[in-house]
């Protein structure tokens, strides 16, 4: 059974990898090609924030510490880079599921085999891990390295230090801060702001133009990332631009209902983080960040699978059915097929209501029901011993209209500044 299952999820993750890399050469791993030209015209004596790609008007929208780490990728051939990129894709992918497997496993009680198995397919089936393949995308790194902090993995004096280099890369992992602050995780609270604020630092002394270039202008610009207002942004502030309300209207309900939203879901992150449900509380405050977040492309909606390997009941067969409703949700293409249907409103924002749902409502339980409370100090004292075992889970599939929607065909996107 174990075998069958790995043999199933290694031949998705074959056929995904092969979709990606047989593209046209101006559709292949596109977002590599963006970071790739960024750098690369960067390096000429431009911008990073000048790069438009050819076919798509694609521009580079990272902080330019992004440029940095990039830089070094721009010195090996192209489509040798492609492939490392996406066997390095598929790597991370195993090492979530194996992260996830443990949690799953006490989930649906079964065999940690089978649930790390299972979380594989999952994930290698669903929308933003096909979206991460096809793509080129770096999300799914980011994700693993703040799991590295939020689950315990590295040793407490280094907790921090992984999700710092993942906010420094992209802005987003910064909503881990506080929550490592609201669970008594100071250290890694610290520690994380610490290395942000070194990364970023290093950056104004080594690209100081660009660095005044992205803070003072291209993060300003929300519309430089593309057509926001398409189905394939599943954030509040996406929603809201697909009903034509005001700006000034649109930016008030995303900073009151989000922030709100971003609130209760630390709240209830920290109450998870006291009974041990780790990757519960780490999907809880991711799913807040797509809701919160202005811009939230399928390959961002990570860990909206998350939540589907967490137990919301003290039954597996229960636990079994949320795993299937939230994997159907990020496997099928919901967001684009579904703004046809009738109800096409309700369906089109689909996934946003899952993420409001899983960081506000979701009941998350503890590994086989355990809902006991640590001793007070529980927290800090196992920061203090080392990494502890705990789980969760992660799947996901790719929407294929949403590249189109953010840059139609041989739209050109005029770079700001």
């Amino acid at each position: 059974m174990v075998s069958l299952v790995w043999a199933t999820a290694c031949i998705v993750a074959a056929l995904q990898a092969w979709a990606g890399l047989s593209r046209p050469w101006s559709d292949r791993l596109s977002d590599l090609q963006v970071y790739l030209g960024g750098v690369n015209l960067w390096k000429a004596g431009s911008s990073l924030y000048d790069f438009a790609a050819a076919e798509t008007g694609a521009p580079f929208t990272y902080p330019p510490f992004a440029g940095l780490i990039f830089a070094p990728l721009t010195y090996l051939n192209t489509a040798t880079l492609m492939v490392i990129w996406t066997l390095a894709t598929i790597a991370a992918v195993v090492a979530i599921a194996k992260i996830a497997g443990k949690v799953a496993s006490e989930a649906w009680q079964a065999t940690s085999g089978v649930a790390m198995a299972s979380s594989a397919l999952l994930l290698f089936l669903s929308a933003p891990i096909s979206s991460n393949i096809r793509f080129g995308q770096v999300s799914i790194f980011l994700a693993l390295l703040v799991l590295l902090d939020t689950m315990k993995i590295v040793p407490p004096k280094f907790a921090g230090v992984a999700t710092g280099i993942a906010a420094a890369l992209k802005l987003t992992p910064l909503i881990f801060i506080p929550y490592f602050w609201v669970t008594g995780q100071r250290r890694a609270a610290m520690n994380a702001l610490g290395t942000f604020i070194a990364a970023t630092g290093l950056t104004w002394l080594v690209l100081f133009d660009e660095s005044i270039r992205y803070w003072t202008i291209e993060l300003l610009d929300v519309q430089r990332v593309g057509n926001i207002a398409t189905g394939g942004n599943q954030s509040i502030n996406g929603a809201l631009l697909r009903l034509n309300l005001s700006d000034s209207v649109r930016t008030t309900a995303v900073l009151v209902l989000g922030g709100a939203i971003v609130f209760v879901a630390l709240w209830r992150a920290a109450q998870m983080t006291k009974r041990g449900r780790l990757l519960a509380a780490s999907a809880v405050v991711g799913a807040a960040s797509v809701v919160f977040s202005p811009v939230s492309w399928t390959h961002h909606q990570i860990w909206l699978v998350l939540a589907a390997f967490a137990a919301i009941s003290l039954v597996a067969a229960r636990n079994w059915a949320w795993s299937a409703v939230v994997a159907a949700l990020m496997v099928l293409p919901v967001t684009s097929v579904g703004a046809n249907l009738p109800g096409g409103v309700f369906w089109e924002n689909m996934r946003l209501a899952l993420a409001v749902f899983i960081a506000c409502l979701a009941p998350f339980v503890g590994a086989r029901g355990s809902t006991a409370a640590e001793p007070a100090g529980a927290t800090a004292s196992a920061e203090e011993s080392g990494p502890i075992e705990t789980g969760d889970v992660s799947a996901e599939h790719l929407d294929p209209p949403e590249r189109g929607e953010r840059y139609p065909q041989g739209a050109r996107k005029d770079p700001v500044g």
